[in-house]
């Protein structure tokens, strides 16, 4: 069933507007995208769940119904659209094959310097109405590269050091692996699978999407402390991963932090923040 928009609000992306929508994420579809964060990692996960959606999946789901809403929108013609932050809660782990029912709803439009900034969330229930995940979405649009002013960021002469104790994963993120990502999501933005129509945007060279990003950071998650484990993950991202034609390097790493919760961050091969966050996990005897 395609998403619809609610008709009090088809005039555009304001506070309040709404879009419903029904998925169902196949066999088929949940295989390749656990593969996919796979392919980009040297070590297989071994502490996915069978017969279960992984949770970075849900969010892919998510952030489209986010899409998809925006586009109902008046166009941003002229600018660049970017994941600013992204949170997932899971209350429970979603089968392969069951019907989901999604909710997206625009919590709140900012100016944020020559741009907007606009928060979403995304209600992901059963179709009794069971709650099975929410993702809360910030997205930004902002100045093409005419009216952008570039950053200069300087680059450390070698990567930085992992903290002691923390836990690392190596990703070798390729554009074959982002076009892919793009298969799966539904997300086709040219910046991330054109050179060209990124440079055009402002950027260096094709970039990788945020969300496979966050893919990413679950994929090391759930290797470290179980696919499941984490009840809530949000990233904040700092840049975008740049992916020239050899490909681009993601190191994932994570330490504990207050309130056993786990501090994570994932950076390029020249050990410049890519995204940071936090991962909540259950209190001990709570579901896993």
């Amino acid at each position: 069933m395609a998403p619809t928009l609610s008709p009090a609000q088809s005039h555009g992306v304001a506070s309040g507007s709404v879009l419903t929508g029904r998925h169902l994420v196949t066999a088929r579809d949940a295989e390749a995208f656990r593969a996919l964060c796979a392919a980009a990692s040297a070590v297989p996960l071994t502490q996915a769940v069978p017969g279960t959606v992984a949770p970075a999946q849900l969010a892919a789901v998510a952030l489209r119904m986010c899409e998809r809403l925006l586009e109902s929108g008046p166009a941003p013609g002229g600018r660049v659209a970017l994941h600013g932050t992204q949170r997932l809660r899971v209350e429970r782990a979603a089968a392969v094959g069951e019907p989901l029912v999604s909710r997206a709803e625009v919590r709140s439009v900012r100016p944020l310097g020559a741009g907007t900034a606009t928060e979403v969330a995304v209600a992901l229930t059963t179709g009794d109405g069971s709650a099975v995940a929410e993702s809360v979405s910030l997205l930004v649009h902002s100045p093409g590269p005419a009216t952008r002013p570039a950053a200069a960021v300087a680059r450390p002469a070698a990567p930085p050091a992992a903290p002691e104790g923390a836990r690392c994963s190596s990703y070798t993120v390729t554009r074959e692996l982002v076009r892919r990502y793009a298969e799966l999501s539904g997300d086709h933005n040219p910046i991330h699978l054109s050179p060209d129509a990124a440079r055009a945007a402002g950027f260096d060279d094709l970039i990788a999407h945020g969300m496979l990003t966050f893919a990413l950071v679950a994929h090391h998650l759930a290797g470290t402390v179980g696919e499941m484990a984490p009840t809530e993950l949000q990233l904040r991202f700092s840049r975008p991963l740049t992916v020239p034609a050899e490909g681009a390097t993601l190191t994932v790493r994570d330490l504990p932090a207050a309130g056993g919760a786990l501090a994570v961050t994932a950076v390029d091969g020249a050990g410049l923040p890519v995204a940071g966050g936090r991962a909540v996990r259950p209190p001990t005897g709570a579901r896993t």
